[in-house]
């Protein structure tokens, strides 16, 4: 009975995840829970638990009196995760190089290619799929599964990001240097250089410097 309850609960989890991240939320970010509770034919316990779990991973923000709404991130947030993400992956890239097959490498490529390309497109909503896919490529080869689960944990802060908050050419550069950054990890990748890879991501690709740009 507890694991049918908890899979219910994980369910109603993954539904709410899925309407953030194809922008199904109306209202200013408000979730409604009636909407939830009807949508999925399912009570209000696991609806208002899988929100409570949502907001301790960092989705969403349960404002007293006012129910849950997903959270944004200002600068000063950003820069506190950066300084935390920039380690965990710098050392999930360490442990992954030796693993990486060269398929996995490969895929790396693809991925980098796919992201210049939606980049050239304005696709800025594919970008955010692909550049999570490039990073869980090496961060899921890691095989540190308390590791993995905190970068994912973090990764959680920054989905649904407001791209048309952001001039049209400053969000090009800003992709084109994120994507120029991708094509470094991945020369690192083949070169198997961990140390390297693991100061790149720390110091470079995660700097704390990219805050501002982070905030939305």
């Amino acid at each position: 009975m507890v694991s049918e309850y908890r899979s219910l609960k994980d369910h109603v989890y993954d539904y709410i995840v899925k309407m953030i991240d194809m922008d199904m939320i109306g209202n200013e970010g408000k979730l409604s829970e009636q909407h939830i509770c009807d949508a999925l034919d399912v009570s209000r316990t696991p609806v208002r638990e899988a929100l409570i779990q949502l907001a301790a991973d960092g989705y969403l923000e349960n404002i007293p009196r006012r129910g849950f709404f997903i959270k944004r991130i200002d600068e000063n947030s950003a820069r506190n995760i950066l300084e935390i993400m920039g380690p965990l992956e710098g050392c999930a890239a360490l442990l992954a190089c030796d693993q990486l097959s060269d398929e996995d490498i490969a895929q790396l490529q693809f991925l980098h290619g796919a992201m210049q390309l939606a980049i050239e497109k304005g696709l800025y909503t594919r970008y955010d799929e692909l550049q999570h896919d490039f990073h869980s490529c090496f961060v899921d080869k890691c095989g540190n599964d308390r590791l993995i689960a905190l970068i994912h944990q973090l990764n959680r802060s920054f989905m649904n990001r407001e791209y048309t908050s952001v001039a049209p050419d400053e969000l090009d550069r800003l992709l084109r240097k994120a994507n120029d950054e991708h094509a470094e990890i991945v020369r690192l990748f083949e070169q198997r250089d961990g140390a390297a890879l693991q100061r790149y991501i720390c110091d470079t690709h995660w700097s704390i410097d990219n805050a501002s740009s982070l905030a939305w």
